[in-house]
């Protein structure tokens, strides 16, 4: 007989996706990471940040990201809070031959060292709930930046985001990997109140002896434009460009995704 095993994670425990299954996150989440390099290559350009320059990605998952600019000449270091994630991106950085580095760390508390030319942050601040954390994290990447150093993140925008998940509040997806079978499952419910998505996940597993389950509730609260701008321009941040995704021509609006490019004053 097959055998089922379920484990539940509960909210502020370890994220799957953060943990057991590091290894998987991009077989699951797809993201078009040489296209997202152009845009953010020719940013930093564009504000005199060439190759060479410093760059930290803060909250770098898997490193694809890091690996990408480190590929294109800059010195990058990669930042999480998962030791599983950071051990999956040293796993891919292994063997090759470019300037970069991971570490675990906390964003919230960068060392205040002038030092980095530039800050990458993809989605992590929609996992900051508390107004005092949003705010630190704006003055965490203020300290440890150069001046003028250029400041490129993502979150979700609130309205985009609403209307996305009204329309389909469930994802799913399944890929072979060496252990089986995954699928990956989200429900998401909205709550209107606090901008908040109360999100449902589950990882099945097909295992050779049976199946495995983990699945976990948590919750992320998305973001406006005035809010951002808000938080940039009080941690000492100016010259905002905003865009609707990694891509000029996408206006604010035009997808669930609101893109910032911030200059440290």
């Amino acid at each position: 007989m097959l055998e089922r095993r379920v484990q539940k994670d509960m909210e502020n425990l370890t994220r799957p996706f953060y943990d057991e299954y590091a290894w998987a996150y991009d077989l699951i989440i797809t993201q078009p990471v040489s296209a997202q390099c152009d845009f953010i290559a020719e940013t930093l350009a564009g504000r005199g940040i060439a190759s060479g320059a410093k760059l930290l990605d803060a909250g770098c998952g898997v490193g694809n990201h890091a690996l990408e600019l480190a590929r294109r000449g800059y010195i990058a270091r990669g930042l999480d809070l998962s030791p599983q994630l950071i051990a999956e991106a040293e796993r891919r950085a292994r063997n090759v031959a470019l300037p970069i580095s991971f570490t675990v760390g906390d964003i919230l508390y960068l060392p205040a060292t002038n030092s980095f030319d530039a800050i990458l942050c993809r989605g992590v601040l929609n996992d900051f709930l508390d107004e005092a954390d949003r705010l630190q994290a704006f003055l965490s990447f203020a300290g440890a930046l150069k001046p003028k150093g250029l400041l490129i993140l993502d979150v979700r925008d609130w309205d985009a985001t609403v209307a996305g998940k009204t329309l389909a509040p469930v994802f799913e997806k399944s890929a072979e990997t060496p252990l089986g079978n995954l699928t990956f499952r989200s429900v998401t419910r909205l709550d209107s109140e606090t901008r908040r998505l109360l999100v449902e996940e589950q990882h099945t597993l097909q295992e050779p002896g049976g199946e495995k389950i983990s699945a976990y509730n948590f919750s992320m609260r998305c973001w406006t434009q005035a809010e951002l701008q808000a938080h940039l321009t009080q941690s000492g941040f100016e010259a905002l460009e905003y865009f609707g995704g990694y891509e000029r021509h996408i206006r604010v609006g035009a997808s669930d995704r609101l893109v910032c490019v911030a200059s440290k004053v």
